[in-house]
């Protein structure tokens, strides 16, 4: 029953978002990468399969708990690409990397939003801020502030 209310509004928002709708599909923006030189482009994100764009603050009590359930949850996980993207200093961003050894995740890419683009896109300063896109770059789903998890990963596994 749960599964059927969540792909019925998974449903309706992608029913009510517009094509010429900013948020309806994935923004053009750059990231800096993990080794603090490269320059990424959201434009090179591979569409094969889904998308969860995470902005979050290394020092965010409700991003740890998020990242830690998420983490949890990976087995199920394993078919969608995670970007974990923050406004803030390298160094928190490479903190918060290595405490939780995402580089061991070979669909996790973490790094530095130093244009500040998603929270002025989203218009939202709230951590974590998370969007769902599905494989053809459409945004299915947005979440702000510590989600329920079993509602978002039901959410993620169904665009899988």
């Amino acid at each position: 029953m749960k599964t059927r209310v969540i792909l019925a509004i998974l449903c309706l928002v992608k029913l009510c978002a517009c094509k010429t709708d900013p948020l309806a599909s994935m923004p053009s923006f750059s990231y800096r990468m993990a080794d603090s030189v490269s320059i990424a482009y959201s434009k090179d994100i591979p569409d094969d399969k889904p998308i969860v764009l995470i902005h979050f603050e290394a020092d965010c009590t409700d991003c740890q708990r998020t990242t830690d359930s998420l983490l949890q949850n990976m087995e199920q996980l394993k078919n969608t690409r995670f970007y974990f993207l923050s406004t803030e200093r390298f160094s928190q961003v490479t903190l918060f990397r290595k405490y939780y050894k995402l580089d061991q995740y070979s669909n996790i890419t973490v790094g530095q939003d130093f244009a500040h683009f998603l929270p002025t896109h989203f218009k939202t300063p709230v951590t974590p801020y998370i969007a769902l896109y599905n494989s053809n770059k459409d945004l299915v789903g947005m979440y702000k502030g510590k989600p329920n998890i079993s509602i978002l990963v039901a959410a993620i596994k169904a665009i899988q």
